[in-house]
C-alpha cells in the first residue's frame, strides 16, 4: 500500500504502519525511512510525541 504524505499523518496512525512494514518487510529503520519516504529524524521526532522509541533488539517502535 503507498502512503502519500505520511509526515502529515497522525503519530499514533504513523506508528502504526511503521510497526507492521517494520514487521513484515523492513528489516531495520533505515528501510523503514525509505519505504516511507520520510527523514529518520521525523519519524523518530513523531514517535517521541507518543512516548515511543525504536527499540533495535526488537526492530520495532515501543512505548517509552
Amino acid at each position: 500500500m503507498e502512503i502519500e504524505h505520511a509526515g502529515k499523518l497522525e503519530p499514533h496512525i504513523l506508528l502504526s504502519i511503521a510497526n507492521e512494514r517494520l514487521r513484515l518487510g523492513c528489516k531495520n529503520l533505515e528501510q523503514l525511512s525509505e519505504d516511507l519516504d520520510l527523514p529518520i529524524k521525523q519519524i523518530e521526532r513523531m514517535m517521541k510525541q507518543i512516548h515511543y522509541h525504536y527499540q533495535f533488539e526488537n526492530n520495532q517502535f515501543t512505548h517509552d
